[in-house]
């Protein structure tokens, strides 16, 4: 119970807005307080509960829609806060490798909206996102994600996918997949698995 309490404040924190397909009412963006990065700070890392988390180590994968108001907000943001190349991005308009890939995100995720976006530390995959929130608040999601030893999903409510159940391992990689590797995985969890 206490690791679904963090994973909650951590969902708090965030501050979602709604994506483009999912949700009609277009939703708002909520800005944090307590946000510790910022493009004017000196250093290349920011302190979690005592725990280092170096910037440059952040990647952002998002699947999304250039006639998006929430996925055009989202591909400037996060370069603006993490660097010009702290973000990869599939345009999903008229492009079917694109979509046959979202479309297997979602079997897997139930995510129906855009933005889609990974969050990855040092390479590994920390937490999938479903519409906009506060990038500033992601060294707080990694590091949620770290002390819970898991992927967090954020898609309407947040989950934990634990890396020591086989399970979830075999969902992370097919999501590594489908967001790192842009690849179509080759045995999948929704296909029986």
């Amino acid at each position: 119970m206490k690791k679904v309490g963090l994973v909650l404040i951590v969902a708090l924190l965030i501050g979602f807005a709604a994506g483009c397909i999912s949700t009609p009412s277009g939703g708002t963006h909520t800005t944090s307080t307590t946000s510790t990065t910022s493009k004017a700070q000196p250093t290349n890392y920011v302190v979690v509960n005592g725990t280092k988390i170096y910037l440059n180590e952040i990647h952002f994968y998002m699947y999304g829609l250039k006639t998006c108001p929430h996925c055009r907000h989202m591909h400037e943001w996060i370069p603006k806060e993490y660097g010009n190349s702290s973000l990869t991005y599939y345009e999903l308009l008229n492009n079917e490798t694109n979509m046959k890939l979202f479309a297997q995100i979602s079997k897997l995720t139930g995510i129906n909206g855009v933005p889609a976006i990974a969050i990855t530390y040092n390479g590994s995959l920390m937490a999938i996102m479903e519409g906009e929130f506060n990038v500033t608040a992601t060294p707080q999601i990694i590091h949620a994600a770290m002390v819970n030893n898991g992927t967090l999903l954020f898609v309407g409510r947040a989950y934990i996918l634990p890396h020591k159940d086989p399970k979830a391992q075999k969902a992370i990689k097919e999501l590594y997949d489908l967001f790192v590797k842009h690849e179509m995985p080759t045995n999948t969890t929704s296909q029986g698995g």
